[in-house]
């Protein structure tokens, strides 16, 4: 099996959905056009797709659905930070630059919506803000890159690498309303380092997202401390014998928060 179409599969296999739009643009001569398909049709596709590919057509991509989110232009410096949402694929689009797909374990109710979250994930993992929207396409892994400054000496083009790929919810949590609904919350009612520099700092942004949404469903405050103390990732690990105090001070700003979330 050809490496493109393994790469391929494993694609599809990673995002499970029903349908995929594909774009393919053509820099030299701007031709481009749109295709949807089912699973079974992209991979059917491949073939086509390559020889659209070698004759100068950029292959772009994406799952339907606002559960879908793309993280783009990534350095290798927040990969780390990035995996501790567990991203379902990472592409390397071209040397050194990254995208990443998460999906949400619930999906958003509208395109406002979903817009608010690409925008926030975007934010947190500094990737591209003008990519941060629910219907924005990403590179299919197995074609090449035809950007010309990517083109090297031998007149070839990079390939869009598939490093990782697995079917997965992402632990990434939208932070209860706080964005949606109030654009002027601060990082002290956050209570959170917007950097993201560690994963401390974005397992302790996700915490405080979880407590905002079980709030907004009207859990009191000892069923979010229990359901935070059952499942924060490495929780006695990070906080140590402040757990109690960290989990508390954790609820207590997001009941700051404007309408309490």
């Amino acid at each position: 099996m050809a490496i493109n179409q393994a790469a391929l599969i494993r694609y599809v296999d990673a995002l499970q959905a029903d349908t995929y739009k594909v774009q393919l643009k053509n820099r030299s001569t701007e031709e481009g056009f749109w295709v949807s398909y089912s699973p079974t049709q992209l991979l059917n596709a491949g073939p086509y797709l390559r020889r659209k590919n070698a004759h100068g057509f950029d292959i772009y991509a994406r799952p339907i659905g606002y559960q879908y989110i793309l993280l783009d232009d990534l350095t290798r410096l927040v990969l780390a930070d990035v995996a501790t949402v567990k991203p379902c694929l990472l592409l390397e689009t071209s040397p050194n630059n990254y995208q990443a797909w998460l999906i949400l374990s619930e999906v958003p109710a509208d395109r406002d919506t979903a817009k608010a979250i690409c925008q926030q994930v975007a934010q947190q993992f500094n990737a591209d803000p003008a990519s941060a929207e629910p219907d924005h396409v990403g590179r299919l892994p197995g074609f090449t890159n035809r950007k010309p400054k990517y083109q090297l000496a031998t007149g070839n083009y990079p390939f869009v690498i598939l490093h990782r790929a697995e079917y997965r919810y992402s632990s990434f949590h939208p932070r209860g309303g706080a964005v949606l609904y109030a654009p002027t919350v601060t990082h002290q009612q956050l209570s959170v380092n917007h950097r993201s520099s560690s994963i401390k700092d974005s397992v302790s942004e996700q915490d405080f997202g979880v407590a905002c949404g079980l709030l907004r469903i009207g859990k009191t405050d000892e069923e979010i401390y229990q359901y935070l103390l059952a499942t924060s990732p490495n929780l006695a690990y990070r906080k140590g014998k402040h757990v109690d105090y960290y989990l508390r001070r954790t609820i207590t700003s997001a009941r700051r928060l404007p309408n309490g979330y």
